[in-house]
């Protein structure tokens, strides 16, 4: 039985134990979030940003732009236009013209970036199409602690046969400040362990603070997701799984009632928690790469992380309550 058929099959008929099962499913299902929300290398944060002077070659009829977390390179060509990419010795290494997208698998620079397979030899048609992303490693800025300009890069094309360059900048970012956040999360974790004193408040507690956590990781991979796609655009598949597992959660959270519930909130917290633990290089680099600010992104991850696991342990802590005693 798939994890997503448990979830559902413990919304429709929701005893205590499948309310357990149902969210211990859902950490299955959230916990690969961050790997499928960037395929390429888990990449949420970044040193550095890069920009792009093409406004001439969009005259020409070429698209261009950074993908995939600044690290890919997207290339376009409209109809009756044809592209040669060279590589880093000068020689052809991704041509686009009427036949579609070719890569020369017998280019340095295609085996360095391991675009076409080793055995392969000579020009591949890789689409028929006439845009194609690939990771180029000259993209990689020089290493340098400081904010500001690092520098520059040219990668030389050829259009319909005249020479022009796809050029930009490396511009380093200057990571956060960490004290703000380490501060906040004192303030809030402080207030969380004063409430929980109070035993009756701590169901409350592990209901409130598991939905929340889990809220806050489904948006947070959700919009990592949005913003770091081969294509340059949505990508869809992981925002359609993180909308269905927020819809079948919230199902689960109205059918389940008293101690089902909070067990199924405590480990939905635990899953929230490991997920945003993925993420959380978002407070120690500049750039983070989601369709939200840096700062409302660092937020979401550490009330995922933050709200999880106090979640996950002051639901241990309640424990199986005491039955009562009856008379006869």
């Amino acid at each position: 039985m798939s994890a997503l058929r448990l979830l559902v099959d413990a919304a429709t008929h929701p005893p205590p134990g499948r309310c357990a099962i149902a969210a211990a499913a859902a950490c299955c299902l959230v916990l690969p979030a961050p790997a499928l929300a960037h395929g390429r290398g888990g990449v949420v944060a970044l040193d550095y940003r890069l920009t792009l002077d093409s406004s001439g070659l969009a005259a020409q009829g070429v698209e261009v732009a950074i993908v995939d977390g600044d690290r890919d390179l997207s290339l376009s060509a409209a109809p009756g236009v044809s592209v040669l990419v060279r590589g880093e010795l000068g020689e052809g290494l991704v041509r686009i013209d009427a036949s579609g997208v070719w890569i020369n698998a017998s280019s340095p620079t295609a085996a360095s970036d391991h675009l076409v397979s080793p055995q392969a030899r000579g020009w591949v048609r890789v689409s028929n199409g006439r845009s194609i992303v690939w990771h180029d490693h000259r993209l990689l800025p020089p290493p340098r602690s400081g904010a500001g300009p690092d520098g520059a890069f040219a990668i030389p094309i050829d259009v319909d046969g005249h020479p022009e360059t796809i050029a930009g900048s490396f511009i380093r970012i200057q990571p956060p400040a960490v004290w703000p956040w380490l501060l906040a999360a004192a303030a809030i974790v402080g207030a969380i362990a004063l409430a929980a004193r109070r035993r009756p408040l701590r169901a409350a507690l592990v209901v409130g603070l598991g939905a929340t956590a889990a809220l806050a990781a489904l948006i947070a991979v959700t919009t990592f997701a949005a913003d770091d796609t081969a294509t340059g655009g949505v990508g869809w598949p992981q925002v359609g799984a993180a909308g269905a597992i927020a819809a079948v959660l919230g199902l689960v959270v109205v059918r389940c009632r008293g101690a089902a519930r909070v067990q199924a909130l405590a480990l939905a917290g635990a899953a929230a928690a490991l997920a945003s633990l993925s993420s959380l290089s978002v407070f120690w680099h500049g750039v983070v790469v989601s369709l939200l600010p840096a700062s409302a992104a660092r937020a979401l991850c550490g009330l995922g992380l933050i709200g999880g696991l106090a979640a996950i342990t002051i639901g241990l802590s309640i424990g199986r309550a005491p039955r009562r005693a009856t008379t006869r």
